[in-house]
């Protein structure tokens, strides 16, 4: 069963280890210019223009928004880190389920009750708070 809301894309949505820890950055410490993310990122050793790009494809992929203050841009997340993960999934599931959330589905109450029996109470209670909200 497909679900409403969920549309094919063209192309799938792909962000990588660099652009995760950016947005980790984002979205912990707010609007960021380049060089307050790249003195953030204390775990890489990394150039001021790979910030810089990295940046400048989270804009075009419209994960970030950027404001120009002189000559730099300040960025800031333009998705929740939960907005990000639902769009992760859905790509997920275009890409292995023909955009079926069941299977998806499934296979993560699978894996959180293998993992932490415990977290499956607290998936109940969002998913109630979720459907109080409709």
């Amino acid at each position: 069963m497909r679900f409403p809301g969920f549309r094919r894309r063209r192309s799938g949505l792909e962000v990588g280890a660099l652009e995760l820890d950016v947005m980790n950055r984002l979205w912990a410490d707010g609007e960021l210019d380049a060089r307050e993310v790249l003195a953030r990122l204390t775990r890489r050793t990394i150039t001021l223009s790979t910030v810089q790009a990295t940046l400048e494809r989270l804009h075009r992929k419209t994960l970030v928004t950027r404001t120009k203050i002189g000559r730099a841009y300040s960025y800031k997340a333009a998705v929740t880190r939960e907005r990000l993960i639902a769009l992760l999934i859905e790509d997920l599931a275009e890409r292995i389920a023909d955009g079926e959330l069941e299977p998806v589905i499934s296979g993560f109450v699978e894996l959180v009750g293998d993992a932490n029996p415990q977290l499956l109470g607290a998936l109940e209670s969002r998913v109630k708070r979720r459907r109080e909200r409709e």
